[in-house]
């Protein structure tokens, strides 16, 4: 009978220490085919995720909770859809990683949160490049403002021991085009601001503690360039799939700009933003 109640007793352990172990989600975004008919040329965002599906399950994500948007499936409405599950879904200690590869475009920043007035925006598959009053006034846009209030969300919901990894596979400036011959370089984003005709709040300093891991491919005013037709920051990132859990976010930045500056003969400056304490802990 003891050794019974043992056995019962070890089985409940392990369901429990198994239920409690953080588990790893993501949301995968990649566009590429763009609706020419919306101002968008075509790019290769598509074909960064098998290496970013490769980079997860090398780091012990589950298929299961991998989330994947391509094309058509990723409109504005399927993102926002999907970062909402991820609020729901998630719970303390869990780890996110969410990564975006597909056109971006500076936007008329309203609130005065920008020191250049302009916001930055993800381009879902139905955004168009054009404002056009009463028809299209920006509402597909993923404004920064409408990704920072879901990383506070995803951070109330899995505390200060959970971590979030968000990865921006685009470019605020710059034209995005392809060669007919596919020997140019292709970019990401284009040099056309989104204008919006309302009044322009004044500036004003806001510090905010930043509580999570983003990656972007380049600095707002440069050009984001793809290289043998994926994303260069996914491509570098694919190149450390192997040592994630073991550099630290400093060490990768350093990583991430050698690569870059092999592969890609423009100016391109990626940058890691986070705090002073998660840029010494490794990535994933």
């Amino acid at each position: 009978m003891d050794r019974i109640r043992i056995y019962i007793l070890l089985i409940c352990y392990l369901i429990y220490t198994d239920l409690c172990q953080a588990i790893k989600y993501a949301l995968v975004v990649g566009i590429g085919d763009y609706p020419v008919e919306n101002g968008w040329k075509p790019i290769n965002g598509d074909n960064d995720i098998p290496l970013v599906r490769d980079i997860l399950y090398t780091n012990g994500f589950s298929n299961i909770n991998i989330h994947e948007l391509q094309n058509a499936e990723a409109t504005a409405s399927a993102i926002r859809q999907a970062f909402d599950k991820l609020i729901n879904s998630v719970q303390e200690g869990d780890l996110i990683y969410i990564h975006f590869s597909g056109h971006g475009q500076q936007v008329t920043d309203l609130n005065g949160d920008e020191e250049d007035g302009w916001d930055e925006a993800w381009i879902p598959f139905d955004a168009q490049k054009t404002y056009f009053e009463g028809i299209y006034e920006g509402q597909n846009h993923i404004l920064d403002d409408d990704i920072n209030k879901y990383l506070y969300q995803l951070r109330q919901s899995i505390g200060d021991a959970g971590k979030i990894i968000v990865v921006a596979d685009a470019c605020h400036s710059g034209d995005g085009w392809r060669s007919e011959e596919q020997e140019a370089l292709v970019i990401r984003g284009v040099a056309d601001k989104f204008i919006l005709p309302f009044e322009v709040q004044p500036y004003t300093n806001h510090e905010e503690y930043i509580n999570w891991i983003y990656i972007s491919a380049c600095k707002s005013y440069q050009s984001n360039y793809e290289y043998n037709g994926v994303g260069s920051l996914t491509y570098a990132l694919y190149q450390q799939k192997e040592k994630l859990t073991e550099i630290t976010c400093e060490q990768l930045n350093a990583s991430i700009k050698s690569v870059l500056n092999k592969i890609i003969p423009y100016p391109q400056s990626p940058m890691i933003e986070t705090n002073a304490v998660i840029n010494k802990i490794p990535l994933l």
